[in-house]
């Protein structure tokens, strides 16, 4: 390859590189919710089935810290007849992530003369996962979405239960801050 070639091949990857490691999730907690909506004379509140994490015992920890939040904001757990539906959606998404690294170039003097090498190039193809964590909260008799919280963090290769625990305690903890919204202004 000429050494116009491979300059250009160089300048070709690093542009390839930078468009394509920008993350298209980032983390935190966002929240919604309907302006209209009537939280006050709510007490109480049951499951509705959704969309469970693939993991069983992570849909467990998610359970135990929304339950913890609802309790915390004087809410009843019922199984019949809520005044609030609460329901969860879990997905995880993968995102293929180029790393483009490239050393300069460099030469020196050696026993049979000067000598010189280009750029080094080396790309690697790292997947990325990101969990996403919905919690929805519909009015009761009518089943209609009132209040949305919703968390992203990226998902580690191998998850320590207790971290994993501890973010979504933290998540959790994050969206209800701000539950209930304030009383519409009238």
């Amino acid at each position: 390859m000429t050494r116009s070639k491979s300059a250009f091949a160089a300048v070709m990857l690093s542009i390839a590189a930078f468009t394509f490691s920008v993350p298209a999730v980032a983390g935190g907690v966002k929240i919604d919710y309907d302006k209209e909506a009537d939280f006050t004379g709510r007490k109480t509140w049951a499951w509705k089935a959704g969309t469970e994490a693939p993991n069983p015992l992570t849909e467990q920890k998610i359970r135990m810290a929304v339950e913890a939040q609802m309790r915390a904001k004087g809410l009843t757990k019922v199984e019949a007849t809520p005044d609030l539906w609460v329901v969860t959606h879990t997905s995880v998404t993968s995102e293929a992530r180029i790393n483009v690294e490239t050393f300069g170039y460099g030469g020196g003097y050696a026993w049979n003369g000067w000598y010189a090498w280009g750029p080094a190039t080396t790309v690697r193809i790292q997947d990325n996962e990101t969990g996403v964590l919905l919690v929805d909260i519909l009015d009761g008799p009518g089943a209609k979405l009132i209040w949305r919280g919703i968390a992203s963090e990226k998902v580690p290769d191998l998850p320590d239960p207790d971290k994993v625990a501890k973010k979504v305690n933290k998540a959790v903890a994050q969206m209800f801050e701000q539950f209930p919204p304030p009383p519409a202004k009238k």
